[in-house]
């Protein structure tokens, strides 16, 4: 949400808030696990305020944005039950939802493939938002016919006056960044340059949830071979490896067995000094820094794509 935050802070009308959420990982059996509270994790540029010090009933702002839609429907994560949508729009005149995700741009006349992404917009927080901005006008039609679906063809009016397809801030935030507008870690400098100080060329190795759920042995098997067959250039060519901020979670909570298998994958690529391990929060730094993109299909793809980097998805077979 930063170039919003950013456009927001300018105006002199407006006093505008940053305040991060905790979120919780959910057990097996959907009771909530460890909390998590990512406020300090925010550049110093940004205000941080804490949760507990604003009082949302006192205060009632005109608008709230937030960008996580799930409510209780994640079976992995969920963010505190009193910033559900449904229970944070009685807090303010405008609950305004824009996701954290982008997605592929999806041919609407291709039923199969409306049908496979259709989760996407069924969620809590377009029903429940006043406003729901999306990353383009196609998207924004893609939206409406999903949740039509769900709620009703009587509901049509409704979400075609309240969803917008006027642009993803993340997209935004990407095309405006530069490499001198990163802070790159001191550790990465001898993965990114060569002995002689020239540059080697960066890959940014990527794994989603949904392959490791749809193909979970397959997909471990296919990541053991890629970190063999990168170490073997790795004098040329750098593999920054990026996976989803969430799978540990999801194997945690869905795919237990794994749990083994992927530590030991972890230690293979830390302890050989194969590449970059990343698991930071910051994509838009991973992202500035490649030269390419291979992995899953994934919404990083399409930020890959908005910012004209190569891409190479993987097969899922060795």
């Amino acid at each position: 949400l930063e170039s919003v935050w950013k456009r927001a802070m300018a105006d002199p009308e407006i006093e505008a808030k940053v305040i991060p959420i905790p979120y919780f990982d959910k057990n097996s059996d959907g009771s909530f696990g460890e909390m998590h509270y990512e406020g300090t994790l925010f550049p110093d540029y940004v205000p941080v305020l804490h949760y507990d010090d604003y009082n949302f009933e006192k205060n009632h702002p005109d608008e709230i944005y937030i960008h996580n839609p799930y409510d209780d429907m994640n079976i992995v994560t969920s963010v505190h039950p009193f910033f559900y949508s449904k229970n944070i729009k009685q807090f303010t005149d405008k609950l305004i939802y824009i996701p954290y995700f982008v997605l592929e741009e999806i041919d609407l006349s291709n039923k199969k493939a409306v049908e496979n992404k259709a989760h996407f917009a069924q969620v809590p927080a377009v029903i429940h938002a006043d406003e729901v901005i999306v990353q383009s006008e196609n998207m924004r039609q893609f939206y409406i016919e999903c949740i039509v679906q769900l709620t009703g063809e009587n509901t049509r009016k409704v979400f075609e006056k309240k969803i917008k397809g006027t642009g993803s801030p993340k997209i935004e935030k990407l095309q405006s960044m530069t490499i001198d507008d990163i802070s790159i870690p001191e550790e990465w400098n001898k993965y990114i340059y060569k002995e002689d100080g020239s540059r080697k060329k960066i890959v940014l190795y990527n794994n989603s949830i949904s392959a490791l759920l749809r193909e979970s042995e397959q997909i471990l098997a296919k990541m053991d071979k890629v970190f063999d067959e990168f170490s073997k250039y790795r004098d040329s060519v750098t593999l920054l490896w990026r996976p989803h901020p969430l799978i540990k979670a999801t194997i945690n909570s869905m795919r237990p067995q794994l749990q083994d298998a992927y530590n030991a994958l972890i230690m293979k690529f830390k302890n050989g000094d194969i590449g970059i391990y990343d698991d930071s929060a910051d994509v838009d730094r991973a992202i500035i820094v490649a030269d390419a993109y291979y992995g899953d299909g994934s919404s990083l793809v399409t930020l890959c794509k908005s910012v004209k980097m190569p891409i190479m998805v993987q097969k899922t077979s060795v």
